[in-house]
């Protein structure tokens, strides 16, 4: 990293371009700027937005981006080859049980809440009273109607009694 962090620094010094240009047109910290040219990797968090960094500087400066990412992925693949297994292991095992610490304590949305199933019996219960209210109503409209036709039926028979007698 060391190596692209120098042809860095000697291409921007060629050309004649200022940290501060590069900085504003990179849109980057001076700190990373530096890191970036001493080729301190460590200082970068993220590999990604470094990787991004990298080739932008890289085309920024005109210089050729296959051989620099060549390099840069090289190094990185190197870099993480040196780790221990057993480190890697170690890592995942804190990552596991901080993930589980914190799935208690996780806010959920109510959409994705895993609902309890025994809510069976109280859909079936509004169910058979949805039913029953259903089938009072249809017998009270009928009812109704039978009723009012029978009432109908007794006023025209009155009706006609009425005229014969007349």
């Amino acid at each position: 990293m060391k190596e692209i962090g120098e042809s860095f620094k000697e291409a921007r010094e060629t050309i004649g371009i200022s940290k501060s240009e590069v900085i504003k047109d990179l849109n980057i910290t001076e700190s990373q700027l530096d890191n970036l040219e001493d080729g301190n990797i460590n200082a970068f968090k993220d590999v990604f937005f470094l990787k991004e960094t990298i080739k932008k500087y890289t085309k920024y400066l005109n210089l050729d981006e296959d051989e620099i990412m060549d390099k840069f992925n090289d190094f990185m693949f190197n870099y993480t080859s040196r780790i221990p297994v057993e480190d890697i292991l170690e890592q995942t095992r804190e990552i596991n049980i901080q993930e589980s610490k914190n799935s208690e304590n996780k806010i959920v949305s109510p959409y994705t809440i895993k609902r309890k199933k025994n809510n069976g019996i109280k859909y079936a219960l509004i169910y058979i009273i949805s039913v029953i209210i259903l089938v009072v109503l249809v017998i009270l409209i009928v009812k109704y109607f039978t009723d009012k036709d029978d009432n109908k039926n007794n006023i025209n028979t009155m009706n006609y009694i009425v005229e014969k007698e007349i």
